[in-house]
């Protein structure tokens, strides 16, 4: 994050640059407009700006960033698009929540961080090995969405409990199981180190392995 510069100032420098590669110039009324700001603090913001180098600023004519305003100007708008990006296509975020929530943490968040953040996004889309787990993930994000169903996975069950099977999770497609969705079912036994899960239901008891057990959501019974 520049020197100098706050939250605000930072939000002052990515909309002149959004203006300027949108309508070709940055007028304050246009800045003011777009920040929900009366010109008052335009003013006072430009000026600010002006004296630490990121802007030209005269009353009269449009704003112009300086080589160094435009360089931290593209970091924050990168920010911005890599925070909203992984909120919307990884953690399942509506559009409107995603850009309020890169909103402030685009501030906030550091170089260093938004690169692990861009190479665990890039890690779970492209990489065919992680296809399951963003499978997984839509999932789960969905059950969220669902209110008053609180699901937990069958692998994160104790020994002994109940439960009604709520979801068979897409990645077990094809998988002959000895249940339904639907079905009671009762975890027996967790054996070799949590990899094996005996379960018992009203016809038949199996063992499934951790990657079946971790793909199906239990609706817990008292």
């Amino acid at each position: 994050m520049a020197k100098h510069l706050t939250a605000s100032l930072e939000d002052y420098l990515e909309v002149i640059a959004e203006l300027i590669s949108k309508n070709g110039h940055a007028h304050t009324k246009e800045i003011a407009e777009k920040l929900h700001v009366k010109m008052p603090s335009v003013t006072g913001a430009l000026r600010q700006l002006e004296q630490l180098g990121y802007i030209l600023y005269n009353a009269h004519y449009p704003v112009e960033l300086t080589g160094e305003g435009a360089r931290v100007a593209e970091e924050v708008v990168r920010r911005h698009r890599i925070l909203k990006k992984f909120f919307m296509d990884i953690l399942g975020v509506s559009p409107e929540k995603a850009t309020a929530a890169a909103c402030h943490l685009e501030h906030v968040v550091d170089s260093d961080t938004i690169e692990r953040f861009l190479l665990f996004s890039d890690a779970l889309e492209n990489r065919s090995d992680a296809r399951e787990l963003q499978l997984f993930l839509s999932e789960a994000m969905g059950l969220l969405a669902e209110k008053g169903t609180q699901p937990l996975l069958l692998s994160a069950l104790r020994s002994g409990a109940r439960g009604r099977v709520f979801r068979i999770g897409r990645n077990l497609q094809g998988q002959k199981l000895p249940f339904a969705e639907g079905d009671v079912l009762e975890l027996s036994s967790i054996w070799q180190e949590g990899t094996v899960f005996q379960i018992k239901t009203e016809n038949a008891a199996a063992e499934l392995s951790l990657r079946t057990a971790e793909n199906i959501w239990i609706q817990v019974l008292e």
